[in-house]
């Protein structure tokens, strides 16, 4: 009869040291979301634990569920990222007629959809009347 030897787990694994973990598809899927961001595979896994860990650790704070116990998580909020640079967007139009904002866009969807009207310079209008 064969005795079975329990794997013997650390508190905590030591910095520096390689961890190896069995690949499944569903977690092969997941990790190709976080990459597609543009991270390799280490920074999508620290930053998939940094935000598990995050969020254990505010629920053990908040005593939401006991220390040491997974929280589920019911709801997330997401925040905009911070503005890139493109082009401005639509114009307010006031008394004085339109007048072009200068904060930047959030997003590609914004830029698509804000971009400033093409308009004939006085000039071309001229040589087309003509």
């Amino acid at each position: 009869m064969a005795t079975s030897k329990p794997t013997k787990r650390r508190a905590t694994p030591r910095p520096g040291t390689r961890q190896s973990i069995r690949v499944d598809q569903q977690l092969a899927d997941d990790l190709a979301v976080l990459m597609t961001t543009g991270c390799d595979l280490s920074a999508a896994v620290r930053t998939a634990v940094g935000i598990v860990a995050t969020m254990y650790r505010t629920a053990w704070h908040h005593r939401i569920t006991p220390v040491g116990t997974a929280p589920t998580l019911a709801a997330f909020k997401f925040v905009e990222k911070p503005p890139v640079v493109g082009p401005p967007s639509l114009p307010w139009v006031t008394s004085d007629g339109p007048m072009w904002q200068t904060r930047p866009l959030t997003s590609t969807d914004d830029t698509r959809r804000q971009q400033q009207p093409t308009r004939p310079r006085p000039v071309d209008r001229l040589a087309a009347a003509g």
